[in-house]
């Protein structure tokens, strides 16, 4: 009897104990970790993961944006000088001030994206969910991200010294010049950018 109740305790307890730990509530900023013990360069220690042009950039700056004309709308609440997220548990959104929001999705291609302003519009067969945000119990205990669709690729763009743009589940000859990386995250306090 007494075996029972020990196998059944631990049946129970076992969930509990291989659970992650949950992210910290609120918005958020990503970085792109490559520690320089993986086979080549680069070596990115917290870099940050910019948004620009409807897609997702390590070594660009972010492409935010608030209309200047429109009455009552003060800019100069929203410098845009980083990019912001919220969200990460199946669904993830650019942490922006525009009605109806801007949600980042993986493209047919591969490429980390996001709608546009005032637009769900993604392309056909784009996935918007999968994406998790978690405590890693390993490496000081870092908050990362990621999306269970695939691995993250960051790909140098072409004619462009130390811009590279995120890809997930890239594979074959596409990815020969691509190297792989971890994105973690970091609190960020409200938000910054009227759009990107």
């Amino acid at each position: 009897m007494k075996s029972l109740i020990t196998t059944s305790l631990a049946l129970l307890l076992f969930p509990l104990a291989s659970a992650g730990y949950p992210p910290p509530p609120g918005p958020w900023t990503l970085g792109a970790w490559r520690p320089p013990t993986v086979d080549s360069p680069p070596v990115w220690g917290g870099r940050a993961i910019q948004a620009n042009g409807g897609r997702f950039w390590i070594g660009k700056p972010p492409s935010a944006y608030c209309p200047p004309d429109v009455a009552g709308l003060d800019c100069t609440a929203y410098p845009g000088a980083s990019t912001v997220f919220s969200g990460g548990n199946d669904t993830v959104f650019l942490n922006v001030a525009v009605p109806g929001g801007q949600q980042v999705y993986i493209a047919p291609d591969g490429a980390m994206g996001y709608t546009p302003p005032h637009s769900a519009f993604k392309p056909d067969g784009s996935v918007v969910s999968g994406w998790w945000r978690e405590i890693s119990v390993a490496g000081g205990a870092p908050t990362i991200v990621g999306n269970g669709q695939s691995s993250m690729m960051a790909c140098p763009a072409a004619g462009q010294d130390g811009v590279y743009q995120i890809f997930f589940g890239v594979s074959g000859a596409q990815v020969t010049s691509c190297v792989s990386f971890q994105m973690r995250t970091y609190a960020a306090s409200g938000v910054v950018a009227w759009e990107y």
